[in-house]
């Protein structure tokens, strides 16, 4: 998000404060019903915070990350009366809002970069996460798309939601109903619920409505007719009846994990079913676990049907589930926790106020953004934080709770203080991702469009050419087992070159042949595709880069004009004179966006070791995973990596701005005003002037002030 100026901020505000006209009143009530726990319990609230610390957490709990020095200044200087109020709403608007919520969700819904295979279906449900919150599409519509989808992902990267779970659709519904509505089925799976009312038969009753989603790899009618084609040829041999299934399977291995589908076979109980309501293996028709019961009928879209009943505005738990994560998102504990092990004898901490918060969200129509601007506006929100709380007691809410920033906020204020656009996008990755997904639309397209005997014919030429290329295979196989059996480093390494090179003329003939069969066609359409693709260069390879992942050059990322604008203003304060340096230097910028770019612009989750899951990103493996614990690798990645290093170089943001500042007092004012998103006070400035001065010729000044300042609870905790 740029620097936050007064004028953007009222103009976003009228227009977002116009669609929400009772916001005021709902956020004074707020505080109203927690007035009245305060005095029921015998409890003062925390005191109010000064500018200074609201600008903080009001970035941190919104967009994820601390202030720019640029949109620091603007608040402090701001003079408007409500500028508060203008500030959530200017946050609540950016791309950075987007970004961090983006984190939360992909924790909740255990969305993965690589997903199933590193299928390019993993990468839409990615984009379905993101796009819902660029929109801000209501969440009973969210969740509904992401349970009643079904379709290729080309459709919606919703189906993702049933893909992450393939080939174990009854964790997939223990995940739904903890998601959704906040309880934990799980055990019911095997037996009775030890510890609720839930039994193992209602289990199955409600896994049968998502029972018959069938993750998959891409169909076309052509693949199946050529499949049957294979089968019914009786001239062919065994062997290159499997050699053309191989080649057919080549030809649509980019589209592998693609497609969901809705079967219809019946969902029955286990063999080892022990209790008297039903029998072993007995057929388990689809029923709700509670709320208004859903009729079905052999013509009902059994999806489509869970989807409506899921997130009714009359489903007893969708609407408080909702409405208690994203309040306990804001003030740091849930006024039910925990927030997703719900039971019929759970007690919130404030009945009223949660009833209040559940008639906001319905009369909201499940508007998050709308909802989280009522919260930010109340004066609970604004008042300082309660340092520690006791688990497994009610906490009342005299302010909000102090906690550590999760490792996506570290690592996103980190970002901050090197990127003069920490918002800005991984355009490489988001391009490559972009490209992937056109290719392999294109390539379905074409597949899908070539008669069934010209694929016929493709598969078997492709399986004459495999069959000798396999002798050659197997002979290479058996030579790299002697070589590594003999310790022959250097034999295996080119052996193993020989069998990468096999693999590439495999592809080059499965594009070659698929091509000749597309071309044949006559199709109009498809020659224009495979001429699109093409580049200009050998038509039989123009199917090959449809089905190889793309390169992109992060170099050829385009630069608008405010941007160059900027790297030049910065050559000037850095002293960048001759070409080779102002090139050098362009090029950084141009490639910040890879090394530098936030959380949400990185692999999910970003791999092992990474910054992130050293400070406890979740693996997406289990809901909401990730880890706020201190721990000693932490404190080496800090002081011993080469992330200080890059914090402070000469071409950080950081760097730039300190060098922008004439006097020590002002280096002085950026620092604290860049990190802590305040000035100093009068003791710190006159520790810090002394400090500089004993400093006097010591090259690693900054660089050691960093480190001391990020270490600190000031800067690691959200206050």
């Amino acid at each position: 998000m740029k620097a936050m100026l007064l004028i953007p901020i009222i103009a976003v505000a009228t227009s977002l404060q116009a669609a929400q006209p009772n916001a005021a009143d709902a956020s004074k009530q707020i505080d109203a019903l927690l007035a009245q726990s305060w005095q029921k319990h015998k409890l003062k609230p925390n005191a109010l915070v000064d500018d200074a610390t609201f600008l903080r957490r009001a970035y941190l709990t919104v967009v994820g990350r601390i202030p720019t020095l640029d949109e620091a200044k603007a608040f402090h200087a701001c003079q408007a009366p409500d500028k508060r109020t203008k500030l959530i709403d200017c946050l609540l608007a950016s791309d950075g809002y987007v970004q961090h919520s983006f984190n939360y969700w992909a924790d909740v819904l255990r969305a993965q970069s690589l997903g199933v295979g590193g299928s390019t279906t993993a990468q839409q449900y990615l984009n379905f996460i993101r796009e819902s919150l660029r929109t801000n599409k209501p969440w009973d519509q969210m969740a509904r798309e992401l349970v009643s989808s079904e379709g290729t992902c080309f459709d919606t990267g919703a189906i993702g939601y049933y893909m992450r779970d393939r080939g174990m659709p009854l964790d997939n519904l223990s995940n739904t109903t903890r998601i959704f509505l906040g309880t934990r089925m799980e055990c019911a799976q095997c037996h009775d619920h030890p510890f609720d009312k839930w039994t193992q038969k209602q289990f199955f009753e409600m896994a049968a409505f998502t029972h018959n989603m069938s993750a998959t790899s891409y169909r076309s009618k052509g693949n199946d007719e050529v499949q049957k084609m294979i089968r019914q040829d009786k001239a062919l041999d065994k062997e290159t009846q499997d050699l053309m299934r191989q080649a057919l399977n080549e030809a649509f291995r980019p589209l592998r994990d693609t497609l969901v589908v809705q079967n219809k076979g019946a969902l029955r109980l286990p063999h080892d079913y022990k209790y008297t309501d039903a029998k072993p293996k007995d057929v388990v028709q689809a029923s709700v676990m509670f709320g208004k019961p859903v009729t079905m009928t052999k013509d009902s879209n059994t999806i489509g049907e869970f989807g409506q009943w899921l997130t009714s505005a009359e489903n007893p738990r969708f609407t408080t589930i909702i409405a208690n994560r994203l309040w306990k998102r804001v003030f740091g504990a849930g006024i039910y926790e925990q927030v997703d092990e719900m039971v019929d004898n759970s007690v919130a901490s404030n009945p009223e106020l949660m009833r209040f918060l559940e008639k906001q969200m319905v009369a909201l129509k499940y508007d998050m953004k709308a909802y989280l601007r009522m919260l930010l506006n109340t004066q609970l929100f604004a008042r300082e934080s309660t340092k520690e709380i006791s688990p497994g007691v009610p906490y009342y809410f005299q302010g909000p709770v102090f906690r550590r920033m999760t490792a996506e906020q570290v690592w996103d204020s980190l970002v901050t203080l090197v990127s003069p656009d920490p918002d800005q996008p991984n355009w490489s990755a988001r391009e490559r991702e972009r490209r992937d997904l056109e290719n392999r639309h294109r390539l379905s397209q074409i597949l899908d469009k070539t008669e069934a005997p010209l694929l016929f014919e493709a598969s078997k030429a492709v399986a004459d050419a495999m069959r000798e290329q396999n002798k050659e295979f197997d002979g290479l196989r058996k030579e790299l087992d002697e070589a590594r059996a003999k310790d022959d480093k250097e034999k295996a390494k080119d052996i193993q070159r020989r069998l990468g090179q096999s693999q590439r003329v495999l592809r080059e003939n499965v594009s070659k042949h698929f091509y000749a069969a597309a071309k044949k066609s006559g199709n109009q359409a498809i020659q224009a595709e495979l001429a699109a693709v093409s580049g200009g260069g050998p038509m039989d390879m123009a199917m090959m880069s449809l089905m190889e992942d793309t390169r992109v050059d992060a170099k050829d990322m385009p630069l608008d004009p405010k941007l160059m604008t900027r790297i030049k203003a910065d050559e000037q304060v850095l002293g960048i004179k001759d070409p080779k340096s102002a090139k050098s230097y362009e090029t950084y910028q141009k490639t910040l966006h890879q090394t530098w770019s936030r959380a949400a612009e990185q692999p999910s989750p970003a791999p092992r070791g990474h910054f992130l899951r050293e400070f406890g990103q979740s693996d997406r493996e289990i809901i909401e995973n990730a880890s706020d614990e201190a721990s000693v690798p932490q404190a080496l990645t800090m002081m011993n990596g080469s992330l200080l290093g890059q914090i402070t170089g000469a071409w950080s943001t950081l760097s730039i701005n300190l060098r922008k500042a004439a006097t020590n007092e002002e280096k002085i004012h950026t620092f604290f005003l860049s990190l802590y998103s305040r000035p100093p006070s009068a003791k710190e400035k006159a520790q810090m002037l002394q400090t500089l001065e004993s400093y006097a010729s010591n090259k690693n000044l900054w660089e050691d002030l960093t480190l001391a300042a990020l270490i600190t609870q000031r800067f690691i905790f959200v206050e």
